[in-house]
């Protein structure tokens, strides 16, 4: 992939993505960082797409998009389903999609099988990636508390006496 392929990309998500939002209603504060965070999360994909195939590839973009719509909802004190919706617009197998039905439409069943399979499994793939990213958020969290729990307690009992 070119440079120039790679700039292309981003523009045309970011702004497919900001149209998404917009036509979901999103607050328009929100618009610029949920496509910024879509973009991402598509040009992650991309980029893993061809070291690895596109069920990994969609599996990690998934998971870091998730724990960065995470973070972007308690930075910017607003529903984390605003970035999970930007997030999941660039990784929603749409054309696979369009392909399958056309395979049945036409007649070629063997390829709409396995179109069809492949869309199922990326469904699964991003659903279990996006609830994964909250996961290790959470795993996170609490290892760090764990780690900050004998500070906090001799914190508390400083102010205690």
């Amino acid at each position: 992939m070119t440079l120039l392929t790679f700039l292309l990309q981003a523009l045309a998500s970011l702004l497919a993505i900001v149209t998404f939002l917009i036509v979901l209603n999103v607050q328009r504060q929100m618009l610029l960082p949920g496509g910024v965070l879509g973009m991402f999360t598509w040009l992650l994909y991309l980029l893993l797409k061809e070291p690895t195939n596109v069920i990994i590839a969609t599996f990690v973009a998934a998971i870091i998009g998730s724990c960065c719509s995470q973070i972007l909802s308690i930075l910017y004190k607003t529903p984390a389903v605003v970035f999970i919706l930007a997030i999941l617009a660039p990784l929603v197998p749409g054309y696979i999609s369009y392909r399958t039905t056309a395979f049945f439409v036409t007649g070629d069943y063997n390829q709409a099988i396995v179109n069809a399979t492949l869309v199922v499994i990326l469904a699964l793939v991003i659903s279990i990636g996006m609830a994964s990213g909250t996961v290790v958020l959470k795993i996170y969290h609490h290892f760090t508390y764990r780690r900050n729990r004998p500070a906090l307690k001799k914190q508390q009992e400083n102010q205690d006496s």
